[in-house]
């Protein structure tokens, strides 16, 4: 009888952990395909947000192409529409921000000359004007963001393997607009990836004389304020391991994301998604990314919907758009 009781009670254990795991099986995707962006695919893009419409230009595809068209989605119409080209060199890891509802786009390289030369789009004429050039060392695979009305740019790498720490506002005006160089990140890096989220800019990875940085800042526009690492930090509580280049990074509904990237400066790409907590400054994982592996994609929200289009593994450039959608926590 003993034995009975016993195999009951292990078929009711068993019972409780396959009803556990449904129902984790049953969570909706997190990701689903959207619409695939309709320019030629391409990595290294930039894009920026401008009341209902995202904008997307440059980038670098295939046999060395560099590109200048620029595409407006539409996200009520799932639509991308083309609209009038950068006018700049063409180039790839370019930035952008926005600023007083224009676009801005800047820096970057076509793997014989990195640029300083900064641009402005009006999106209610459809137009770019060329404004005052950068006032760092030209250079690639920089940030760009802006926090309380104020535009950043900075750090970045040069073609002998320099990496910069240095940052500057832009300030516009008439006459093209000026640059002042501000406090300095504490870490040099590259491709690294940034966010804004309450007030304050976070800036975390990226490269730095080709190692993985692990080192995670907060920047309340005067100061940098060092968080928990991305790595090895010494609660074993949290072991995970964050540290990748040009990741796509993104704020949803008040939480901050980040997802792909490469996992080192030779390495491949990583799928996996993970969450900011802010309050407890660590990070849970998500459901991975959907489409193919991928780091140097163009990242933008609208509404609850965050978007990660085009981007590269390896050789090969992507043109598909993917949403993201997270479950509840």
């Amino acid at each position: 009888m003993k034995w009975l009781i016993k195999l009951m009670l292990l078929a009711t254990i068993g019972l409780f952990f396959c009803s556990c795991s449904s129902d984790d099986d049953d969570d909706p995707d997190e990701w689903t395909r959207g619409a695939d962006f309709e320019g030629l695919p391409r990595s290294g893009a930039v894009g920026f947000t401008i009341g209902d419409y995202t904008y997307l230009t440059t980038g670098y595809g295939t046999n060395s192409t560099r590109f200048v068209d620029t595409w407006r989605f539409n996200p009520s119409l799932q639509s991308w529409d083309q609209m009038a080209d950068f006018p700049g060199a063409a180039r790839n890891n370019a930035v952008s921000f926005v600023l007083d509802g224009k676009g801005y786009v800047g820096l970057g390289t076509n793997s014989t000359t990195m640029f300083k030369d900064f641009y402005e789009y009006d999106p209610s004429t459809n137009s770019w004007t060329q404004i005052a050039d950068f006032e760092g060392a030209a250079r690639y695979g920089s940030i760009a963001f802006t926090l309380n009305g104020v535009a950043y740019v900075g750090t970045g790498r040069d073609f002998d393997g320099q990496d910069y720490n240095d940052i500057y506002t832009f300030t516009p005006s008439q006459s093209g607009g000026t640059w002042t160089k501000v406090a300095s990140t504490p870490n040099k890096r590259s491709f690294a990836f940034t966010f804004i989220l309450n007030g304050l800019a976070y800036l975390g990875g990226g490269t730095s004389n080709n190692q993985n940085v692990k080192t995670f800042y907060a920047f309340d526009g005067t100061s940098w304020i060092e968080k928990e690492p991305l790595a090895d930090r010494d609660d074993d509580d949290y072991t995970y391991d964050l540290t990748r280049l040009s990741p796509s990074a993104f704020v949803l509904n008040g939480t901050a994301f980040i997802a792909g990237g490469l996992s080192s400066y030779s390495g491949s790409p990583t799928s996996t998604t993970w969450r900011y907590v802010e309050s407890g400054d660590y990070w849970e994982d998500h459901q991975n990314f959907a489409g193919s592996s991928r780091h140097q994609a163009v990242t933008f929200v609208h509404g609850d919907v965050a978007y990660v289009a085009t981007g590269r593994s390896g050789t090969s450039p992507f043109y598909d758009t993917w949403k993201f959608s997270p479950n509840p926590w």
